[in-house]
């Protein structure tokens, strides 16, 4: 059968063989190791992590303990990690309603006195933001979401505007 066809015909089929063999080659030699590569790029940025010496003294937390539950004193200020860890593990969650955040401590002591007014807790605390040392403003804790949504809405009728409640 081959001696059949023509001549010219062979050849250009050899040639495309020839070419096929060649791409292949190169296929192989050149894009496989690139695709296959198991060894990763480099990391774009470095993790910093900072951990405080143990020299630098007691860790303060801004987080304010929960409160004491009914029928017994209240705890110290400075409470220990073992009470609130016991307080959360028995599902004793402190919920607040976010006031605001201010610069001035005029304004805080007379929103804190609209609040005692009105015979709701609130409790301060200071924090440092771009525009320099503020001081936010939460009322409560409250035992419940419910209480807590109870006193945000009668706070929205008071005209202050309160967010969402929150744990603390």
């Amino acid at each position: 059968m081959a001696e059949n066809q023509d001549p010219s015909l062979l050849q250009r089929r050899a040639r495309r063989r020839l070419v096929g063999a060649i791409a292949l080659a190169v296929f192989i030699v050149i894009v496989l190791p690139i695709v296959l590569d198991k060894e990763p790029g480099p990391v774009g940025q470095d993790i910093v992590i900072q951990i405080p010496s143990q020299d630098a003294g007691k860790f303060i937390t801004r987080v304010l303990p929960p409160p004491a539950p009914k029928g017994q004193p209240e705890a110290a200020n400075g409470s220990t990690d073992s009470a609130r860890a016991k307080a959360l593990l028995e599902g004793k969650e402190a919920w607040v309603v976010p006031l605001g955040a201010f610069s001035s401590t005029d304004n805080v002591k007379q929103l804190q006195a609209k609040l005692a007014e009105a015979g709701m807790k609130s409790y301060t605390e200071g924090v440092k933001t771009s525009q320099g040392e503020q001081t936010r403003v939460r009322a409560g804790p409250f035992e419940s979401k419910a209480a807590a949504e109870r006193a945000r809405e009668k706070l929205a009728a008071m005209g202050l505007g309160p967010a969402a409640v929150t744990t603390r």
